[in-house]
């Protein structure tokens, strides 16, 4: 199993590693400059300012640079000479192992990086509170109060952002397994590539047009794309599990319906 990770790997190494550099030089930039522009309380905020962006690209961040080499290996009769040579079974565990974890890394690096950059780098915020306490009229704090984890958010910004980027990590390899499942089945690399992001676009109009914004995959991806008091548990994985629930039934009709076997 080493030894077919790391021939899975120096296939796909130089697209994953080519978008690494250039997304988290990007991130970099935005989260250094678009934050000047805007009003923030607490130095995190130009973190989720200046990562807006990647909130809504990182479906393609975590596809792309792998999700094309299965197709490519079915078209030109590659799987027919690996296949004899080591198990089905085997050799497609290594290759999903190797986009799952390299979407987890991509999308975990470019995130967490800048905000180690936010925190440690940048020049302070100029702090503007934007709340007026009715009592004694003065302008407070609000973060903390109303922000999903606002006191972590606040007091202790580095152990947030390192949590809620490994959780992006997770999401993001949750997103390509759906990528690696289309690769598997369907023959056109468009759909392969653009799958998952054109789900996310979906679920995102659908759940908004039925009243349900709280259960957007985004959601789970963002908290603060929607009021933290709209949030719950069930709510924060209501879309990965939906995800999981359309993974499930797309690989029981294209294997029992379709009856399609091209992968093997």
């Amino acid at each position: 199993m080493k030894n077919l990770l790391l021939l899975e790997w120096r296939k796909v190494k130089v697209p994953v590693l080519t978008v690494l550099f250039f997304c988290t030089v990007l991130s970099i930039y935005l989260c250094s400059s678009i934050y000047k522009s805007y009003a923030l309380e607490e130095q995190l905020e130009a973190w989720e300012v200046g990562t807006t962006i990647f909130n809504l690209l990182f479906p393609l961040i975590a596809v792309i640079p792998t999700g094309w080499l299965l197709y490519y290996e079915k078209k030109n009769g590659f799987l027919n000479y690996t296949l004899p040579r080591t198990s089905k079974k085997q050799y497609l565990l290594a290759k999903w192992i190797v986009m799952s974890g390299s979407a987890f890394t991509l999308v975990f690096t470019i995130f967490f990086v800048s905000a180690l950059v936010v925190l440690f780098v940048n020049n302070p915020i100029d702090v503007h509170y934007g709340l007026i306490d009715p009592i004694t009229v003065n302008i407070v704090p609000s973060t903390e109060a109303n922000h999903l984890a606002g006191s972590l958010f606040v007091n202790q910004p580095l152990v947030y952002a390192a949590l809620l980027s490994f959780w992006k990590g997770i999401l993001a390899a949750l997103l390509a397994t759906m990528g690696f499942i289309f690769s598997l089945y369907i023959q056109n690399l468009f759909i392969i590539l653009t799958g998952p992001f054109v789900y996310l676009m979906l679920d995102n109009y659908i759940l908004a047009m039925l009243r349900l914004e709280a259960y957007r995959f985004i959601v789970s991806f963002e908290p603060t794309s929607v009021t933290t008091s709209a949030i719950t548990v069930f709510s924060f994985l209501t879309g990965p599990l939906l995800a999981l629930l359309l993974m499930t039934l797309f690989i029981l009709y294209m294997r029992y319906v379709k009856k399609t076997t091209d992968w093997v």
